[in-house]
């Protein structure tokens, strides 16, 4: 069954914190805000486009800090998404702070029928977690966890590889913590140095050094492997590449790919295959490989980048046969 979800961007509403690395009007494309009679429009806007019967649809809150915002105000919203009486829909969700969540505010979550809250964890370790301003400390997202779980409400957990004052190894740190708090979903994502953030001052005066896209993409995979074998589903691997995103002047640096996730799934199938063509010992060979439709893409790579690296290094010529 095909699942959807209907964005409602309320971008740095809620949130009294600017982390160095924020910029939330030009990650979600958004530059307005969003009152709850505009959700309901939008959230009308997007039921009349999914013709389809036989799916389930979310209504997720994203872009700010949703349990930051006034209680009242959170009612609103909620009961602008809960007024809709379609029985596609599963349930709300939403992305937060992990120091906003309390005993309240999840009983109002409940009370309209949020189904999942996702945290902005970014990194477990609490120097870098200081060092990026993020105004709390990993302790409050063990906390916020445990309390959303007790409610029956599903756990996502967000990270972000490369964040000022990180490495891979502490990356590699926080994706194993993460799997701990045993989330139902997570989203990683690489930190790009977005015009006029902190970050950007760091990067000018040659403080911070982003990940180069090699990087961003091993870590990821390396992350996004743990997290498989764990049971955890990863649900998105990048930002959202939106129009504002891309505008000219938007990224200052960073590893910025607008298929970054295809890239990540790339990487797994290509070493997945050189492990085997390794120990089959093959060269100068045909190897045809059976797979669904869908995976064909992640296994060729990239603009071929997988087939043509295994022609050049052993002779083998990756043929994919769909089934």
């Amino acid at each position: 069954m095909r699942k959807y979800n209907i964005p409602i961007f309320i971008p740095h509403e809620g949130c009294g914190h600017d982390c160095v690395f924020c910029n939330q009007r030009k990650i979600t494309g958004i530059q307005s805000s969003v009152s709850p009679d505009k959700a309901k429009e939008e959230i009308a806007r997007y039921l009349s486009t999914i013709k389809s019967e036989d799916c389930q649809i979310e209504i997720a809150y994203f872009g700010g800090s949703f349990t930051g915002l006034d209680m009242e105000l959170q009612r609103e919203f909620l009961k602008a998404a809960s007024g809709f009486k379609d029985e596609r829909i599963i349930g709300i969700r939403m992305s937060t702070r992990p120091d906003y969540i309390n005993k309240e505010i999840l009983e109002q979550c409940v009370e309209f029928g949020v189904k999942t809250i996702e945290l902005g964890v970014q990194s477990a370790s609490d120097r870098v977690i200081e060092l990026n301003r993020r105004g709390h400390v990993f302790e409050d997202v063990i906390r916020a966890a445990e309390m959303i779980k007790s409610f029956g409400i599903e756990l996502g957990l967000q990270m972000m590889l490369g964040m000022y004052g990180s490495d891979p190894k502490t990356d590699i740190e926080t994706c194993r913590k993460i799997i701990e708090l045993e989330p139902k979903c997570t989203r990683i994502y690489p930190t790009l140095v977005l015009s006029g953030t902190a970050l950007e001052s760091l990067y000018i005066r040659g403080e911070y050094i982003p990940y180069t896209l090699e990087t961003a993409v091993s870590t990821a995979k390396r992350c996004l492997l743990m997290f498989r074998k764990a049971g955890v589903e990863v649900i998105r691997i990048g930002l959202y590449p939106g129009e504002d995103l891309r505008s000219e002047g938007n990224i200052v640096a960073g590893p910025f790919h607008s298929a970054f996730g295809e890239l990540v799934e790339n990487a797994v199938y290509k070493d997945k295959i050189e492990e085997e063509i390794i120990q089959k010992r093959l060269r100068d060979c045909d190897y045809e490989i059976i797979a669904p439709s869908s995976d064909t893409s992640k296994i060729i790579g990239q603009k071929k980048c997988n087939k043509e690296y295994f022609l050049k290094k052993y002779g083998v010529r990756i043929k994919v046969k769909t089934g």
